[in-house]
Parts: C-alpha cells; sequence; structure tokens
C-alpha cells in the first residue's frame, strides 16, 4: 500500500508526469513565446522590415516623379514653345499684350 501524500507532492508529480509527456509542446511553445514578446530585437527588425517596404515604395514613387520631371526639363530647354507654354499656365502674359478675365458663370 501506498502512503498517503500531500496535495502539494501530488501537484508536483503531475507537473512533472505533465513535462515529461509534453517537453517538445513545452519547450517550442516556451521559446515562441520569448521569441515575439520578449525579444525587443525581433520586433525591431519586424518594424524595420515594414518601414523599409514603405520607403522602397515611396522611392519608386519620387523617381517616377523624377523622371517625368527631367522629361519636361529637357523639353523646356529644347522648345521655345514649351517655355511660353509653360509661361502662360502660370499666368504670364507678352509684351503688349491684354489680358481679359472674366466672372464664371452663375449657376
Amino acid at each position: 500500500m501506498e502512503p498517503p501524500q500531500s496535495n502539494a507532492l501530488a501537484s508536483v508529480l503531475a507537473v512533472v508526469a505533465f513535462l515529461r509527456r509534453n517537453w517538445l509542446r513545452v519547450l517550442l511553445t516556451g521559446g515562441l513565446l520569448a521569441l515575439f514578446f520578449g525579444n525587443q530585437g525581433f520586433r525591431g527588425l519586424v518594424r524595420n522590415w515594414l518601414e523599409l517596404r514603405s520607403l522602397s515604395a515611396e522611392i519608386s514613387a519620387l523617381e517616377a516623379e523624377n523622371a517625368k520631371t527631367v522629361a519636361r526639363l529637357k523639353e523646356m530647354r529644347e522648345s521655345e514653345s514649351a517655355v511660353e507654354r509653360e509661361a502662360r499656365r502660370v499666368g504670364f502674359i507678352k509684351e503688349g499684350e491684354m489680358e481679359y478675365r472674366f466672372e464664371p458663370p452663375k449657376p
């Protein structure tokens, strides 16, 4: 016959038996929890990766805008009519010309 065991000893033995059966699961779960919640380096790595994606998209957009600007600049350097068109777009008039302004139609 076995001697009576205290509740504390019984609970310790139950935990030991659980760990013997599930040691790999406990180890992997603990490792993943430590990786995701206790490791500032991993979270920083993810944050930096997200920022890299955002900045890469921004760089692509700026490079496309720069290419358009360079093309416009090339056109302005090579064509007098492009310069005149741009000057009129911003509101310049030639010497001796009159500017007419009309009120917008009322609805």
